[in-house]
């Protein structure tokens, strides 16, 4: 590579890094304290499963849209548990689900690339923001227990916290290296270097965005039971 090429290379690196902080520090307002419009439905008894629906109404405020199709990584957190009320005590976690999904839009391929899971992570992905919303942020008839393992004449409810994080220098290179697995020319930096994301996180005050609902009580014995709707004929 000439000197020349190499200074060419410098200097867009610099010039998209630059970018991507203004990106970052102008998005700071946008992301604190915005409500997200989380709203958990009534628990359903389906079949043996009792079930819940939520959705995310407000995740991606407008001020963030630019930020995250310029490319700004984040991760999601669903934090789902079903709980037994207890008058004179602490309410008993009874049995908790967590999931988490890192989201990043993918310039090569023009559409948002979300992996979800931790020890065998899944990918797959959307076009735009509107797909994405729909995809990540909505929940219907999620299984969260079995009739028979809970306490039938007891009160319960059930809870759902998300919270919307951008990621850390460590979280940067992870994702980093999973999109270079798709990436035609791996050879090529992009995006924003893990110490300026860190830097710019600090000076702008960027965190976590979060949300936390219950669902109304409910007894499980109580609850009408509903048919398992069945699949499709071909």
């Amino acid at each position: 590579m000439t000197a020349a090429c190499a200074c060419g290379r410098r200097a867009t690196r610099a010039a998209a890094a630059a970018l991507g902080l203004a990106v970052l520090l102008t998005a700071s307002a946008a992301w604190a304290g915005d409500d997200l419009g989380l709203v958990v439905d009534p628990v359903r008894r389906i079949g043996a499963s009792l079930c819940v629906t939520y959705r995310v109404e407000r995740p991606i405020p407008p001020a963030l849209e630019e930020p995250l199709l310029r490319g700004m990584p984040a991760r999601v957190y669903f934090e789902i548990g079903v709980w037994k009320h207890r008058a004179f005590w602490f309410d008993k976690l009874v049995t908790a689900y967590r999931s988490e999904h890192s989201v990043v839009y993918d310039p090569w391929s023009k559409s948002f690339q979300i992996r979800s899971g931790a020890v065998l992570p899944r990918t797959h992905s959307v076009p735009d923001l509107d797909s994405l919303r729909a995809s990540l942020f909505r929940a219907r008839n999620l299984p969260v227990a079995v009739v028979g393992s809970l306490d039938s004449t007891a009160t319960h409810y059930v809870s759902v916290k998300v919270v919307i994080r951008p990621l850390s220098t460590d979280d940067l290179d992870d994702i980093e290296d999973w999109l270079a697995g798709t990436d035609p020319d791996a050879d090529t930096e992009r995006g924003l270097p893990g110490y300026l994301m860190g830097w710019a996180v600090n000076l702008s005050g960027l965190g976590d965005r979060s949300a936390f609902e219950k669902s109304e009580r409910f007894v499980p014995a109580s609850l009408p039971g509903e048919s398992t709707p069945s699949p499709p004929k071909p």
